[in-house]
């Protein structure tokens, strides 16, 4: 017999025992806001995860941050790049921990789904620092975290018994829907909700496909609607520049163009600058 909605819930708040990793990165994003936090604030949270820790170390030592002293030690690290680099380095190993899995219902592979999220990260941090609507550090996590509700379902497919799979001719949403009973929005959603990030973030993932249909205007939701829009789901790292120049065509019949005053040449500039980056964060912080 096939789990009940209730019980795929149940097992996608379980997904948490995988890494505290997520709930540290809400924790810092709210210590980024606050004046009187310090480096020393970010080193005590992120030391709850070995994991996290050691991501955040081998990451200041590659050359993305530059020659000079090779660190052993975390709070060396983020005073060797800085507080607000070490929560961009932070953004980045979060969603690398989380998104660094394959996923065996849907048929991506974990370098897929790491290109994918790093990919929507850094064009929402684009399009934030563009448009001036929202924080880029908000915007690049909102997109480094948009697809969490995938990990969730297809590590909650596993707890209970596996054996459903995403035929990638019938749209995946539908089958998240027929099969779980939520789509991965809706358990993105439920999960950073648990993790206490802000509501502006839940409700950007939450209605990510359905931006207009939010129960107040969300900036953020929006731009993952125009991002997916140009990258389909499940889109191979390998081929992201082809997926990416397949889709441009539709850029300028997308409504959030207009609403940001956005040319298409600009958007073209954006996105090759964000798949630049994911080459080069790749490569440098997790080769």
């Amino acid at each position: 017999m096939k789990p009940t909605k209730d019980q795929f819930l149940a097992a996608i708040l379980k997904i948490e025992r995988f890494s505290p990793a997520p709930r540290v990165l809400s924790k810092a994003m709210g210590l980024l806001r606050n004046p009187n936090s310090d480096l020393d604030d970010i080193v005590a949270l992120i030391r709850t995860d070995a994991a996290l820790t050691a991501d955040i170390i081998r990451g200041s030592n590659s050359a993305f941050y530059g020659a000079g002293e090779r660190v052993a030690s975390l709070d060396r690290a983020l005073q060797k790049i800085g507080f607000r680099e070490s929560i961009r380095l932070l953004n980045h190993a979060v969603a690398h921990l989380a998104a660094g899995r394959h996923l065996g219902s849907y048929g991506i592979a974990a370098e897929d789904f790491w290109a994918e999220s790093l990919f929507h990260g850094l064009l929402l941090e684009e399009l934030a620092t563009h448009t001036g609507a929202v924080s880029p550090d908000d915007a690049h996590t909102a997109g480094l975290l948009r697809y969490i509700g995938r990990l969730a379902i297809n590590q909650s497919i596993d707890d209970l018994g596996g054996g459903l799979f995403w035929n990638d001719n019938e749209p995946v949403e539908q089958w998240e829907l027929d099969n779980v009973g939520v789509t991965q929005a809706q358990a993105g959603a439920i999960l950073l909700r648990h993790w206490q990030f802000p509501d502006v973030t839940v409700q950007a993932v939450e209605w990510q496909h359905r931006p207009a249909e939010a129960p107040q205007p969300n900036w953020l939701a929006g731009a993952l609607d125009f991002s997916a829009a140009l990258l389909p789901p499940g889109s191979e790292s390998a081929h992201l520049g082809y997926a990416l120049a397949a889709a441009e065509e539709l850029v300028a019949a997308h409504p959030f163009m207009e609403a940001n005053r956005l040319e298409p040449a600009m958007v073209h500039k954006m996105i090759e600058v964000a798949r630049a980056g994911v080459a080069t964060v790749s490569q440098s912080l997790h080769k």
